[in-house]
This record gives C-alpha cells, sequence and structure tokens, in this order.
C-alpha cells in the first residue's frame, strides 16, 4: 500500500513538473513581441516656432466722384471682380446735368459698395473699393524677443486652414516702435496661390533654432527611465537597450547624442512590453497597408 501512494506521489510531482515545464515554454513563446522600427538618421533638426496673423489686401484703390450727384444707375456688387475700364457706377452730376460713368481704375474686387439708387455721391468720400487680392498681406502681433527671428526679405512657411502643404511669404517690415498693447508688428506679403479672403487667419512658421548635423530618431523611439532616457534597437531579432542623451525633442523627431549608427533600427511601437534581451518580430511595412 505504501508502495502505492509512493508512486501516485512520485508520478504527480513529475506531472507538476512537466505542467511547469510546459508553461514557462509558453510564457517565453508568449513574450515575442511583434514590434515596428525605424532607422536612425543624421541631419539637422528645425524648431519652429509659430505665429498667428491675418490677411489683407497689399492694394487698395478708392473710387470717388469728381463732382457731386444723384446715382443713376450701380452696375456691380459687393464682392464682383472688376477689371480696369469696368464700368462701376453712372450718376448725374448736379453742377452740369450731365451723366458721368465712374469706371475702374485697375484690376480686383468690389469692396466697402454701400450706395444704391438715388443716393447723393460726394467727391470727398469714396463710392467704393477696389482691392487686389493677388498678393496678400499678412500682419503679426509678436513680441519683442519673437520680432528679433524675423528680418526684411527673409523667407517664412505659410499655412491656411486646411492647407497641407506650405506657403511661402516674405518678411516686408518690422516695426521699431510696439504698439499701443506693447507688442511688435512684423508684415509679410505672400501671393494669394489659394483665394484666400481678406481677414483669412494664416499660421505662419519661423526657425527658432536650429541643430546641426546630430543624431536624429522618430520621437515615438524615446523611453524614459527615471531621468534616463534609451531606445531599443533591434539586432538579430533581439533588443537591446542603448542609454542616450537628448537634446532637442520635436513632435516628429529628436536629436539625441547616443552610441548609435546611421541605419541603426529603433523600436518605435511596442516597447511599452520590452526588457533588454527580448526576442522580437518585427512588423513588416507592407503588412500593414
Amino acid at each position: 500500500m505504501r508502495k502505492s501512494i509512493f508512486i501516485l506521489v512520485t508520478f504527480l510531482v513529475l506531472l507538476a513538473a512537466c505542467s511547469n515545464e510546459t508553461d514557462e515554454q509558453a510564457e517565453e513563446t508568449e513574450r515575442i513581441v511583434t514590434v515596428e522600427t525605424d532607422a536612425v538618421t543624421e541631419g539637422d533638426l528645425v524648431v519652429d516656432k509659430q505665429f498667428y496673423g491675418r490677411t489683407s489686401p497689399s492694394e487698395t484703390h478708392p473710387v470717388i466722384a469728381p463732382m457731386i450727384g444723384e446715382v443713376d444707375q450701380v452696375h456691380v456688387a459687393e464682392g464682383d471682380q472688376v477689371e480696369e475700364d469696368d464700368l462701376l457706377i453712372t450718376y448725374t452730376a448736379m453742377e452740369t446735368g450731365m451723366e458721368v460713368e465712374l469706371t475702374a481704375g485697375t484690376d480686383g474686387q468690389v469692396a466697402n459698395l454701400t450706395i444704391e439708387e438715388g443716393d447723393i455721391l460726394t467727391d470727398e468720400e469714396p463710392a467704393l473699393i477696389i482691392v487686389s487680392l493677388d498678393e496678400l498681406l499678412i500682419d503679426l502681433d509678436v513680441t519683442a524677443t519673437n520680432a528679433d527671428l524675423f528680418a526684411v526679405d527673409d523667407e517664412v512657411e505659410i499655412y491656411g486652414r486646411d492647407q497641407e502643404e506650405a506657403g511661402v511669404a516674405t518678411v516686408d517690415k518690422v516695426s521699431v516702435l510696439p504698439g499701443d498693447t506693447g507688442m511688435f508688428t512684423v508684415t509679410l506679403t505672400a501671393e494669394n496661390d489659394h483665394d484666400w479672403k481678406v481677414g483669412a487667419i494664416i499660421e505662419v512658421h519661423i526657425a527658432e533654432r536650429t541643430i546641426e548635423d546630430t543624431l536624429l530618431i522618430p520621437t515615438a523611439a524615446l523611453n524614459e527611465d527615471g531621468d534616463q532616457a534609451f531606445v531599443y534597437i533591434v539586432n538579430n531579432d533581439h533588443v537591446e537597450r542603448v542609454d542616450i542623451d537628448v537634446v532637442m525633442i520635436q513632435s516628429d523627431y529628436t536629436a539625441i547624442e547616443a552610441e548609435l549608427e546611421t541605419e541603426d533600427q529603433v523600436v518605435i511601437s511596442g516597447q511599452l512590453t520590452l526588457d533588454d534581451g527580448m526576442p522580437v518580430n518585427v512588423a513588416e511595412e507592407d503588412a500593414e497597408s
């Protein structure tokens, strides 16, 4: 009887050992993490600063009657696009009783049109204004420190609403004295390639600082262990932790100092479950598309 019990206990111990071994093997298999990687590169990191301004027309042409008279007919409407010599208003001069035609002196868009048939035109106030929107002004209000970032004739990147590709504007002038609010005005000029309206909000990007010839990693690869930053690189289907010094972080890329080489593959996704030396499976780019 005792012999049977001993054999049974031995069998159960062996079975438990095998079960534990199987569990450990399964755990090892489960800990092969699928990750995504990207290459370490070398280049310049430009630190941008963003400002916001509003557009205004670069040229305005007031249309003023040469003599006082009563409006017979208005031939245009607010917002109409006109060309030079187009007929704008017909009116009767009070002094002579003659019919007078007001025409456009330039190409542009009709603005500030408030008169109607029967109104009296004066020879002092404009009947309307023709604005040129082919080129726009963009005015920014900036602090004294930020005003130093702008220099006349410099080119900067600009973005309108829902615009993915950058446009270009040129710094036209930077005010020497601040306005009533203590801010300095920077005026840019830009070709109106996107049919922006007057008053449109424009985002302006200018380089605040450039770090040259530095190692660059995708910011998504950045990890922290206390005060120490590090990345995981992939070697022979295993990850290796490499400590780094961060020079500057941007949203897409981070400038670093580290014992890394260009084209080293750093983990950019899946690193939260990794430990140094763990086996990994690198996801193929085509698998996502």
